[in-house]
């Protein structure tokens, strides 16, 4: 019980490689093997991370002796069969998000997930940073009272290759970026959207248009309470990537913000104060760090609360509700 959990990181691409780097420091995982099909990305990785084997065949390093888990950060579009697959070999899997993009063959690896006991998490990594966990728990403890309306922004500096931001490749903007926030906005209220209205914003980069997406997004959500959120999304914030969620209760008011560094205040009548441990001098490394430790918690027996395959189906349904939004000008139901 108190070894750490043999792993192996399927992708090793930028998002493997900086779930390697940020994983170092995880004295519960033990990363044994990498698996990636590009030689020069498996190069990389295993020049970061010489202790692990190194495989070219996803097949060949679900079947590394030992092997305990898995965390997939290979492409979006090959989720599903990578999960299949490792489940299939008994692993338990820790991927990226979405898990599909196909909101019921995440249901359906979900039900294989739990028919065959094994823990499959959505890597939801902003539940486990330093900011949104403090806030999260603000909000339960009832700090701001009941949350009335919340406020996510994810801006990115510029736009990742035209290639990856095709629709059937990543889920585009709506999907890639926005589950994210959709996830936050029921994590955090408790509460679930019902009905969402979405508008793109002029195209930017010609080449994003090209592709099939958006660069700029503007979505609101209602919740099942009458609260209501708002999400936008940007692929051309150019100073950094910046995250910000506010929350406005009918007690008080939380502000999350990652730039220039990550932390939470919050706001009440006797005025604005930081929260003690909300701080993170990379809120995304440590999130990635943290919801790592808390899969290898659950594989070993805890009972911590992990985003499973549900979350993935449920914040995927909310972005394609936005995407048809978008696309008809009228309000959608989830």
């Amino acid at each position: 019980m108190d070894q750490p959990l043999r792993t192996a990181i399927i992708g090793c691409g930028r998002m493997g490689r900086f779930h390697l780097a940020a994983l170092a420091d995880v004295p519960t995982i033990d990363i044994v093997a990498l698996a990636e099909p590009s030689v020069d990305a498996l190069t990389l990785a295993h020049e970061q991370h010489g202790g692990a084997s190194a495989y070219e065949d996803v097949g060949a390093a679900l079947a590394h002796p030992g092997l305990e888990a898995c965390l997939i950060a290979s492409p979006t579009p090959t989720h599903p069969a990578v999960v299949d697959a490792a489940l299939g070999a008994g692993l338990h899997v820790l991927c990226e998000k979405p898990l599909a993009l196909d909101p019921d063959e995440a249901d359906r690896l979900g039900a294989m997930a739990e028919q065959s006991g094994l823990v499959l998490q959505v890597g939801f990594w902003r539940r486990f940073s330093p900011p949104w966990h403090v806030a999260k728990q603000a909000i339960d403890g009832g700090r701001i009272g009941r949350p009335l309306l919340v406020r996510l922004a994810q801006w990115d500096a510029d736009p990742p290759p035209a290639s990856f931001c095709d629709p059937a490749v990543s889920g585009g903007l709506a999907i890639d970026c926005g589950v994210h926030e959709y996830d936050l906005a029921e994590w955090l209220t408790g509460r679930r959207v019902t009905t969402v209205r979405a508008w793109s914003l002029p195209i930017v980069d010609d080449a994003v248009g090209a592709s099939g997406d958006v660069d700029n997004l503007l979505a609101v959500l209602r919740l099942d309470d009458g609260a209501m959120a708002s999400v936008d999304l940007s692929r051309n914030a150019r100073f950094g990537d910046d995250v910000r969620t506010e929350v406005l209760g009918s007690a008080g008011a939380l502000f999350v913000e990652t730039l220039p560094t990550a932390l939470t205040r919050l706001g009440e009548a006797s005025g604005v104060d930081e929260l003690p441990c909300s701080t993170a001098a990379d809120a995304m490394a440590a999130g990635v760090a943290a919801q790592a430790a808390a899969f290898a918690a659950q594989v070993r027996g805890g009972d911590g609360d992990v985003p499973v395959a549900a979350a993935s189906a449920r914040s995927t349904r909310i972005g394609l509700a936005v995407i048809e939004s978008a696309r008809t000008g009228e309000e959608v139901a989830v």
